[in-house]
């Protein structure tokens, strides 16, 4: 407890009467005991005010001011400027002007005694002798695997980060989960592990964790952990009670039975997930019922204590180990850059430990999440959520006020909605429908899908062409309606009778800041005024549908390094990042490059490859057929990418015959994929099982898969990485061409640029180790265990 000696008293009492009794803020200095041996004055102020200055005081003083009156009642500035402080390490008291009595807001924070790991012993836990091979009798020991054990516990102890690749058949997740779940038992911290696939998400919470909490539980304590999934995951209580009530007004008879079939699964389902569900739903109806955070009520919500989502939250807030996905945690991170909250709980609870899995996916979903996106579906279906043709949360809102047609106020209210709001849904709707026909017009002008709206944009046709005036109507009628959503939502809550101020408008508030980032989206991308450097483009989404098509623009930062350090990196204490593929010719450049780990130089502390167990030379074959068709277009005799389909075609029928089906062929789009599978099926189809992506749900095509024994499955980037097929349904690999970035992608041809103009070759430094990386995951899908044997065909003559 921090107290005054009379010396100090008498040095407060002094400078406060020679600021004729008025507030004066001062540093204070606590010694180990807690008395206060030193203070200075840093600001003067009135006698009802002082200025607690930023920066004054350093982490480990403590904060001062006087109450003239005597008082010490903290006011809720002075609550505030606690909570702020206390962030800081500063601690923060009010004294009075005789500065005999003290009252301490917040003490200053003691620096957290922390107990290191012994890495030798984390290292045993995974021996021939340990915890875990006593529990599963069977269990290979693997030194790569307990020396990555014990480089985590390092990085623990040390923070900072570390880069650990650990090649296939390491065990890489077992090597970070015990160092994690040794760290809670020691010190009470959490460890956020984020992965970016969902099979090793299912593998860890599944599969590890369990076995894992039975081998190091001791007679204390058990190991805890829980999977937190995004808020739309979970259904909404709150919005399935009103989407019943008003079910009328939301939805058609298809709609409505959907909406019973949830209800009816709501009463028995364990998590409240949308997983759990054996059926998705319609997207619409499901978008009726998801929690989502800007609709939330939270602790008000009188479903609060048994919502799917906060037990969710729950569960992982008092988890030793949280696992995540990469989407997941880069929407933690965007909300947190917001609210420049580093120590509170955002879309994840708080955290200093975090493991990222799979790692070299971290720059391209943190862009996903640090951009902005705004699609013509997205602002069709949020204008729906007001009002299509007759149903949605306005006329379920009229609906619900008709009720009680006794009370004038009602009355109004309804009035308000149907000639302040519906009108305005109208005239944004067509407003929106004519500006995104502009921009899909303009597209088909390019002839591309994408099309990057450059520096030169400015001077574009299109501007010709209207879509100045067209924007602006977009705009304007986008304000106008969210002004009118805000009016009427504003006089709704000023009813007194709760019941009447209905759930609805919480959705209504939702729409309000939805609307908001419509049209703060759309001006960034067309009418940009930042100083980050921003790559914006068009991008055609969906099929064509009576003529036309869906239009996304979209918005991302250009270089995410700066960012990646500043708002992740600096703010944890230790980050492990492992993957199978992490490096580019045996160093980690590349990735520190990417991922702002470059500078300053002390960051990483750890660098370590952990090579696989299996010997790729007597276990594999690598074959590069060099009579193919170039796949880029420019093959021999003129003849192109066409060519090179109906080849590799070929190449898929003959390799089946030889490894009797047992196959992946891997391709890096679906227009290829779903070429070579029209060619290839008539061949195929009645001697092997033919499995291709998009034909059948993933997860359930592996299985068939594996079940088979000799099939042939034809997949796009969800099958280069996280799918685990050992033994022999899995004996031989082509990969269709080398998977470079295609180069006239906006965001990678913009990267290039910025390489260029840095003075890199870019694609020396950008593409191919992209390549290079997305090569090596494909190769790993072969071999799995030390049986497996195979052979891995690269159907792309450039490699050589």
């Amino acid at each position: 407890m921090t107290e005054l000696t009379p010396e100090i008293s008498g040095r407060l009492a002094g400078e406060i009467e020679a600021a004729g009794g008025r507030e004066v803020c001062f540093v204070a200095r606590v010694a180990d005991d807690g008395t206060i041996e030193d203070v200075r004055p840093v600001a003067r102020g009135t006698a009802a005010a002082v200025l607690a200055l930023p920066g004054v005081a350093e982490r480990g003083e403590m904060l001062l001011h006087n109450h003239p009156g005597g008082d010490l009642e903290p006011s809720q500035a002075d609550l505030t400027v606690a909570a702020q402080l206390h962030d800081n390490g500063i601690g923060f008291g009010i004294i009075d002007n005789s500065a005999t009595s003290l009252y301490v807001v917040v003490e200053v924070p003691k620096p957290r005694r922390t107990r290191l790991l012994d890495p030798v012993e984390v290292s045993r836990l995974l021996g021939p002798d340990g915890p875990v091979a006593v529990l599963l009798g069977e269990f290979e020991d693997r030194p790569g695997q307990r020396d990555m054990a014990a480089y985590v516990a390092d990085a623990y102890n040390e923070g900072g980060v570390a880069l650990l690749e650990a090649g296939t058949g390491v065990g890489k997740s077992f090597a970070y989960l015990v160092p994690a779940i040794r760290w809670a038992e020691t010190n009470s911290e959490r460890t956020v592990v984020s992965t970016n696939t969902i099979n090793l998400q299912e593998q860890l919470v599944g599969k590890d964790l369990p076995i894992l909490e039975r081998a190091l539980a001791t007679g204390k304590r058990r190991p805890t952990y829980a999977l937190l999934k995004g808020w739309r995951n979970y259904l909404c209580l709150s919005r399935l009670e009103s989407a019943r009530k008003g079910q009328n007004s939301l939805f058609e008879e298809a709609g409505l039975k959907e909406l019973d079939r949830i209800a009816e699964w709501a009463e028995g389902t364990g998590d409240g997930s949308l997983a759990d569900l054996k059926e998705s739903p319609a997207s619409e109806v499901w978008d009726e019922v998801s929690a989502e955070a800007d609709l939330c009520n939270r602790v008000e919500c009188p479903h609060f204590t048994s919502c799917f989502l906060f037990e969710a939250r729950r569960r992982a807030a008092d988890a030793d180990v949280l696992v995540v996905n990469h989407h997941l945690l880069a929407a933690d991170l965007a909300v947190r850059r917001a609210q420049g909250n580093w120590t509170e709980a955002a879309v994840l609870p708080p955290y200093r430990r975090l493991i990222l899995d799979e790692a070299h996916h971290l720059e391209d979903t943190a862009a996903s999440h640090l951009g902005t996106r705004v699609s013509s579906m997205g602002v069709m279906r949020l204008l729906g959520r007001l009002d299509r043709q007759g149903r949605g949360i306005v006329p379920a809102l009229i609906a619900e006020l008709s009720g009680f047609r006794d009370d004038p106020l009602n009355e109004a209210s309804i009035e308000l909605l149907r000639k302040a709001v519906l009108p305005e849904v109208t005239a944004a709707r067509n407003a929106s429908q004519e500006l995104f026909q502009l921009l899909a017009q303009r597209l088909e002008e390019a002839g591309e899908s994408v099309m990057r709206l450059a520096e030169d944009f400015a001077r574009d046709v299109i501007w010709e062409n209207g879509l100045d005036v067209v924007l602006e109507n977009f705009i304007v009628a986008v304000r106008r309606l969210r002004d009118g959503v805000e009016t009427v939502t504003d006089r709704l809550e000023l009813e007194e009778d709760p019941d009447q101020r209905s759930r609805l408008l919480t959705e209504l508030r939702g729409v309000i800041r939805r609307l908001q980032n419509v049209q703060d989206g759309m001006l960034l991308a067309l009418r940009p005024g930042h100083d980050v450097p921003m790559v914006r483009w068009l991008e055609r989404t969906g099929a064509r549908r009576r003529g036309s098509f869906g239009v996304a623009v979209i918005t991302v930062p250009l270089d995410l390094a700066p960012i990646l350090r500043e708002s992740l990196f600096e703010k944890v204490d230790t980050v492990v990042m492992t993957s199978a593929t992490l490096t580019v010719n045996g160093g980690y450049e590349f990735l520190k490059t990417r991922t702002g780990l470059s500078e300053p130089h002390d960051m990483v502390k750890t660098e370590e490859l952990l090579p696989s167990p299996f010997d790729y030379s007597e276990q594999s074959m690598l074959c590069v057929p060099t009579d193919l068709p170039d796949p880029g277009g420019r093959g021999r005799g003129g003849r192109g990418e066409g060519d090179h389909d109906t080849a590799l075609a070929t190449a898929v029928e003959e390799m089946a015959e030889i490894a009797d089906g047992g196959m992946f062929v891997l391709f890096t789009s679906y227009r290829q994929m779903n070429r070579v599978a029209e060619l290839a099926r008539p061949q195929i189809e009645g001697r092997w099982p033919l499995f291709v992506q998009g034909e059948d749900q993933r997860d359930r095509m592996l299985r068939r898969f594996r079940d088979a024994g000799s099939a042939v499955l034809l997949g796009t980037d969800s099958f280069w990485e996280g799918v685990d097929v050992p033994g022999r349904s899995l004996r031989a690999l082509m990969i269709a061409k080398l998977p470079f970035r295609v180069p006239t992608e906006p965001l990678t041809q913009a990267r290039l640029e910025l390489l260029e103009e840095q003075g890199h070759d870019g694609f020396m430094s950008y593409q191919v180790p992209q390549a290079s990386l997305k090569l090596k995951q494909g190769f790993g899908r072969l071999i799995r265990s030390v049986n497996d044997f195979g052979v891995v065909l690269v159907m792309d003559r450039r490699l050589v």
